[in-house]
């Protein structure tokens, strides 16, 4: 390949120059980068979306949650039946996990939610009383439900909402 001003002269297979406008080669990459650029802010913004349902003995739930109240119908949807509000505090996603908060979202994983999207962003965490042994905590953020789990009291056993 020959480069003189904005054109480059390649050998074709018969011993001929053919002349390529450096123009159009510039063209082809900047479009070709925008593509790309464009299909990976998607990718992003589609990986980052939480579930709009999910599904518990044959059934869709919804995971809206714009109050307590739609937590309460969550949770009786999942089977826990009269539940007792406790508390609810923001809490943050950490950014960096240790052993302990991936085993967690490999538990929530299992279940259909993921919180590596969340990482580093606030959520609200909803806790009840489900009865003597059971506390049910069920995390919410942009409106969704993003995890949920139930634990024995004491917080010694740990297992999935559904």
């Amino acid at each position: 390949m020959i480069i003189h001003g904005l054109t480059a002269y390649t050998c074709s297979g018969d011993g001929m120059f053919q002349s390529v406008r450096l123009k159009n080669i510039r063209l082809t990459i900047l479009s070709l980068i925008g593509v790309l650029l464009f299909v990976t802010i998607c990718l992003v913004a589609l990986r980052g979306r939480a579930a709009e349902s999910m599904e518990h003995g044959g059934e869709r739930i919804s995971l809206r949650a714009e109050d307590e109240a739609d937590v309460e119908r969550f949770l009786n949807s999942c089977g826990y039946s009269p539940v007792e509000f406790l508390f609810q505090t923001e809490v943050t996603v950490p950014k960096n996990w240790n052993e302990v908060y991936t085993q967690y979202n490999e538990l929530q994983r299992q279940q259909g939610f993921d919180l590596v999207p969340y990482k580093g962003r606030s959520a609200q965490e909803y806790v009840y009383f489900v009865n003597d042994t059971l506390n049910a905590t069920v995390l919410v953020s942009e409106k969704k439900i993003i995890a949920a789990h139930v634990a024995n009291c004491d917080g010694r056993e740990m297992r999935m909402i559904n």
